[in-house]
């Protein structure tokens, strides 16, 4: 009798064993999900039907220059694919900003490499290296660093006024080349929202006003 009960015992704690292995693996993967459709640069749509912002990247928003380039970059890193997903908060449009990774390696960091998007300081654990592949983006005018989508002379000599967009304030304020070494440093950066105007005139209709500094 002591010898079957013994056997039962290994049993159960065979299948018990088996139970917890399982439990643990179902545990380790359920922050993994399949990507099936991506929406902008640094936004993309899961299995679960979880809408993820990516935490610490500022990709140009659709219609503006680098946006596609950004969208097919992100597709190409993580469509129909599994990544895992680290959610730290819910955003104002309820999704999800996370640190997301591709077989271990950061997508944050990946997007932010490729030049298609910014570096926005963030708590994210890997901001520290996606700080430093935003310098060196911008230093070797990558993607939206590149003179398509980041510009200090204008592409049409007719057309000098440069109008910027402020990201913390949402000012808008134009500089004219008469603001002399302020102008010069001046950059308009497309992928923002920052524009060429022809005119005064032009940069007032849009809704700018004339940076203080210049005369």
């Amino acid at each position: 009798m002591k010898k079957i009960f013994g056997i039962l015992f290994i049993v159960l704690s065979v299948f018990f064993n088996i139970y917890l292995t399982a439990d643990k693996i179902k545990t380790r993967n359920k922050d993994f999900y399949t990507v099936t459709e991506v929406t902008d640069g640094d936004t993309f749509v899961t299995n679960t039907g979880a809408k993820v912002r990516i935490l610490g990247i500022d990709a140009p928003e659709m219609g503006l220059c680098g946006s596609q380039e950004a969208k097919d970059e992100l597709e190409k890193l993580i469509l129909n694919k599994k990544v895992k997903i680290s959610s730290t908060a819910n955003d104002t449009f309820k999704r999800l900003v996370s640190d997301v990774y591709l077989d271990g390696a950061s997508v944050n960091n990946l997007m932010i490499a490729s030049g298609w998007a910014a570096y926005d300081s963030s708590d994210s654990l890997d901001a520290k290296a996606m700080r430093e592949s935003g310098e060196n983006a911008r230093k070797n005018k990558i993607g939206i660093y590149s003179q398509k989508c980041s510009q200090t002379i204008p592409p049409d000599g007719k057309c000098r006024v440069k109008a910027n967009i402020n990201d913390a304030t949402g000012d808008k304020i134009y500089y004219l080349p008469s603001c002399g070494v302020r102008y010069d440093n001046i950059s308009v950066d497309l992928f923002r929202g920052d524009q060429w105007f022809c005119s005064e005139k032009q940069a007032q209709t849009a809704g700018f006003a004339k940076a203080k500094a210049c005369p």
